[in-house]
């Protein structure tokens, strides 16, 4: 990106109604274009199109301001085609809609009340560092990665040279290269604050005689975290590193939380963080053998564009965690757990008897209940497959299925330790209060599995983003519900 045009194009920005003529910033910035071909004005538009897009792809995306540059020409008085086949190429909308809607003119006026503002001038004018770090670190290579292989789990013996040498390779190594890429992120983010420590051991064990004494252990992974400076954010991070287990042996990037030592996290604040991370910030991995083909370049570009594309996420995980609403537009086709409601029902609330005729249209009813239904079925196989993918359990999560009717629940999966699980679900629009109706196989194949059998109540069900709240019941039960019939099946007497 051409710096000298960016700060140029910003200063027009911070005078009132400003605009410059393409030709003026090829004569100011010292370019050498000539725009009455066709090539140099494709190099200029190239020129401005790469301003532009370093704008757009900030953490909070700004005003393209390459719309301050528009033609001389009295007749055209607008932007270039250029101009817009970038915002379209940059998600601002289609071509042929931005162009007559003059949107350049439009994200002018925005580009100009953003520089306007002191504090975004300060803040953002000045481009603090380049993408390309200084190769004064050389990247990861496969000596040692597999030497960490080798290492990842072992006890530590402090007396022993050989791990003491060990424990220096890998702290010069593949610890001192995570922690290299992580403050070469954080330079290039606003907002956030780094976690990154050569802590390269953890506690283990070992039998010593007939006891089991507690040891040093070489850690499996090289974690570096990038959070939010914020007291709410810093439990809840992006997260970086090389592991070694030998179902890994790879790069991992993904969202997590501080779940074991220090964590002040409740065992329901964790799960709804897990439910709400987006299956593409689980766990991506860059394997050992793609590992070493990257560079500094691309790596801390795929980790940056990693944190760009899901910082609204993490941003509104952190919010959801500490009680604010969950926004369904950002995590459609999702399900959220939430505790089992407390105020529920010691009886049946007593309901006035009327016998007013009223119409129904019951076939209308049907379909939109069995649309409801399906979809919240739907949703609990994405959950369940998804639960059971984190726990590593993925032959378990390829089992995950809805069952035809008449089974007596509606979705097959498995419990964290590989057991089976029959999911009744039962999906309403209303509160988690609302009632909903057992039939009388569901009562029967309740009864015959109490121990694996569970009701998932999912409720505030949003069809427009396919989004809702569930709560489970598990453990029997029928302890844990009020029921009374509300239908009589009827047979006619035999005549005596």
């Amino acid at each position: 990106m051409n710096e000298k045009v960016r700060t140029y194009l910003i200063k027009a920005a911070r005078q009132k109604e400003k605009f410059v003529y393409y030709s003026d910033v090829v004569k100011d910035c010292a370019l050498n274009i000539d725009t009455t071909t066709k090539d140099g004005r494709n190099q200029l538009s190239n020129v401005l199109g790469e301003v532009a897009a370093y704008e757009n792809r900030q953490l909070e995306p700004r005003p393209l301001v390459s719309a301050l540059a528009i033609y001389k020409d009295k007749n055209k008085n607008d932007h270039g085609d250029g101009f817009y086949k970038i915002a379209a190429k940059l998600g601002k909308g289609t071509f042929n809609n931005l162009k007559s809607d003059l949107f350049g003119f439009t994200e002018a006026e925005r580009s100009r009340r953003f520089w306007q503002n002191e504090d975004n001038y300060l803040k953002f004018a000045s481009i603090k560092l380049p993408l390309i770090p200084a190769e004064i670190v050389e990247f990861f290579n496969k000596e040692e990665l597999d030497f960490f292989k080798i290492w990842q789990q072992q006890n530590y013996e402090a007396d022993n040279n050989i791990h003491v040498q060990a424990k220096d390779f890998l702290m010069d190594t593949v610890w001192e290269k995570s922690i290299y890429l992580g403050k070469e992120i954080i330079k290039r983010l606003e907002g956030f604050d780094i976690e990154a420590k050569k802590t390269w051991s953890k506690l283990g064990s070992k039998v010593e005689g007939k006891k089991r004494v507690h040891t040093a252990q070489f850690k499996h992974y090289t974690w570096i975290k990038i959070f939010r400076n914020t007291d709410k954010g810093r439990k809840i991070y992006f997260t970086f590193g090389v592991d070694a287990r030998p179902d890994a042996e790879a790069f991992v990037y993904k969202i997590d939380c501080q779940r074991e030592r220090g964590s002040n996290f409740s065992v329901q604040q964790i799960d709804l963080i897990d439910s709400l991370i987006p299956i593409t910030a689980w766990s991506n991995k860059i394997p050992f053998s793609d590992l070493i083909k990257e560079n500094w370049q691309s790596l801390i570009s795929i980790c940056l564009n990693f944190i760009i594309a899901h910082t609204k996420h993490y941003d509104a995980i952190i919010d959801a965690v500490w009680g604010e609403p969950i926004p369904p537009t950002l995590f459609k086709n999702h399900l959220v757990r939430e505790d089992i409601p407390l105020n529920g029902f010691d009886s049946f609330p007593e309901k006035e008897k009327g016998f007013k005729g009223i119409d129904v249209d019951f076939q209308a009813k049907a379909k939109e209940q069995k649309d409801i239904g399906d979809a919240g079925e739907g949703l609990v196989k994405i959950r369940e497959i998804e639960f059971l993918k984190r726990k590593e359990l993925y032959e378990k999560a390829a089992l995950v299925e809805i069952v035809k009717d008449g089974r007596g629940f509606d979705v097959l999966s498995f419990d964290e330790n590989g057991q089976e699980k029959f999911i009744e679900v039962k999906t309403t629009t209303g509160n988690e209060y609302s009632a909903f109706y057992l039939s009388e196989n569901e009562m029967d194949f309740m009864r015959l599995h109490p121990n694996q059998y569970c009701i998932y109540r999912v409720y505030n069900y949003d069809s427009k983003n396919n989004f809702g709240k569930f709560f489970e019941l598990t453990n029997n039960v029928e302890d844990q519900i009020l029921y009374k019939p509300v239908q009589f099946k009827v047979l006619i007497k035999k005549a005596k």
